[in-house]
């Protein structure tokens, strides 16, 4: 927590309510709602952007084995062009801290640690970005525990996401996650079907899993104790490090889930943050720029001409690019399971 002597006031004016896991006579997702609506009608900015939700324009294509929803959401541009290289980062002022947020912006603060904010440039009906009260390092780590605790606490009907530092996080300097409905993205009836799915040996009761025929790398980890869930995933993690000869948090998307008792995390192992034909100049330009989101199977797009001509060898080849390669991630399990 900040020790700075002007905090707790700033955070104090920050507050529309508190969870702390223990007496609150509503629970997480009742707030949430409760928050939303509250910041619609008292944030003009959030308002509009709930209202020009209802012009979003969506379509759904079936690739080679998979189908992804395209959609065409102009209000993302800033987070798909958001930039993360070091300079430009160092020299913004960071969005996600609490002296930062708009005058009207409020949130929930979430377990002394967190505040649960109201994303501004939502992609679907709810969505919510839960910021560190500390300006720390978007890494994940040591922070799996809080990931794993906030789904629970969550319960169904919601999907906590993270995106790596180098590969989808728009604040790679802010330690932060997302929290969607769940059922929005095509790879949840995927796991929650199971026939594309590939068992492997149990793991200190933790079962993990492979998809196939998916257009990218896909691990599951399923289990029903947070502690040895997060001592398995960190074991991936350092695994991946190894193969891949690295000391910094290999690049992943993450989405995680909990329902009956059961936490899911639903991992994407990634090798580039962007493809290729996002660079290119002029008309040849397509603009996305894939996080977890996108790695789930809801590909956004903010320009309309790109809505238009994506077309299903494009996303594959997406896929295909930023996606680490099968023989890598098989290598990481294998040392994540020995």
């Amino acid at each position: 927590m900040r020790t700075d002597i002007e905090f707790p006031t700033l955070l104090q004016k920050k507050i529309y309510s508190a969870f702390n896991g223990r007496s609150n006579l509503n629970n997480l997702s009742g707030l949430c709602a409760q928050l939303i609506a509250e910041q619609q009608n008292s944030w003009p900015e959030l308002g509009q952007a709930y209202e020009s939700l209802k012009d979003v324009r969506a379509r759904d294509l079936e690739c080679n084995g998979f189908i992804v929803c395209l959609q065409y959401n102009p209000g993302r541009m800033i987070n798909s062009l958001a930039s993360v290289d070091r300079q430009d980062i160092n020299e913004r002022m960071c969005f996600l801290c609490i002296e930062n947020l708009p005058p009207e912006q409020k949130g929930i603060l979430y377990r002394d640690e967190y505040i649960i904010l109201c994303n501004p440039r939502p992609v679907f009906r709810s969505h919510f970005t839960v910021t560190h009260l500390d300006h720390s390092p978007q890494a994940i780590a040591g922070k799996i525990d809080a990931f794993l605790q906030l789904a629970a606490d969550l319960g169904s009907g919601w999907a906590v996401l993270y995106n790596g530092p180098q590969c989808g996080a728009s604040a790679p300097d802010h330690l932060h996650f997302q929290v969607v409905p769940s059922g929005q993205m095509p790879i949840e009836k995927v796991i929650v079907d199971g026939k594309r799915l590939v068992s492997i040996a149990e793991v200190d009761g933790v079962l993990p899993s492979r998809s196939r025929n998916m257009g990218r790398e896909i691990v599951i980890l399923a289990g029903d104790n947070p502690v040895t869930l997060g001592s398995v995933f960190k074991r991936f993690l350092s695994g991946l490090q190894k193969v891949l000869s690295i000391h910094e948090e290999p690049m992943m998307n993450i989405a995680g889930f909990h329902e009956n008792g059961v936490w899911r995390l639903v991992l994407f192992p990634r090798a580039k943050h962007r493809p290729d034909v996002f660079s290119r100049e002029g008309d040849e330009q397509v603009v996305v720029s894939p996080a977890v989101i996108e790695m789930g199977g809801v590909i956004i797009t903010p320009m309309e001409r790109d809505f238009e001509r994506l077309d299903a060898p494009l996303v594959e080849s997406i896929f295909r690019e930023v996606s680490l390669d099968a023989a890598t991630v098989d290598k990481a399990v294998a040392k994540c399971c020995s």
